[in-house]
């Protein structure tokens, strides 16, 4: 989910992912949205990050179109906005929060 020059992420199956891995090795990343694709530097952020409030917020706090699809994915029933919720809090605090600090003029 992109905040101005930030962008939050969640690694949900937590630290065997590969592109955490490669985040760990060389935090230099390009990542692409909407509107190109940005030069950035990401970081795993923890509980103790003055940004994980925020980020948890931006991450599960906004529900998009294309989360109600994502939604009969992963959960029984129909979605509504508090599953869709429900479902992006546990991957945050399930898996691995993490922050893209796009470079300047992004």
């Amino acid at each position: 989910m992109r905040d101005g020059n930030r962008v939050y992420l969640a690694a949900i199956t937590g630290r065997h992912t590969l592109w955490v891995k490669n985040i760990q090795a060389d935090p230099h990343v390009r990542i692409r949205l909407t509107g190109g694709t940005y030069a950035g530097k990401a970081r795993p952020i923890g509980p103790d990050d003055p940004m994980y409030e925020a980020a948890r917020e931006r991450f599960c706090g906004v529900v998009h179109p294309f989360d109600y699809v994502e939604n009969m994915f992963h959960r029984k029933g129909l979605p509504s906005r508090r599953k869709i919720a429900e479902l992006h809090r546990a991957w945050f605090e399930g898996g691995i929060p993490l922050v893209v600090e796009l470079a300047t003029g992004a």
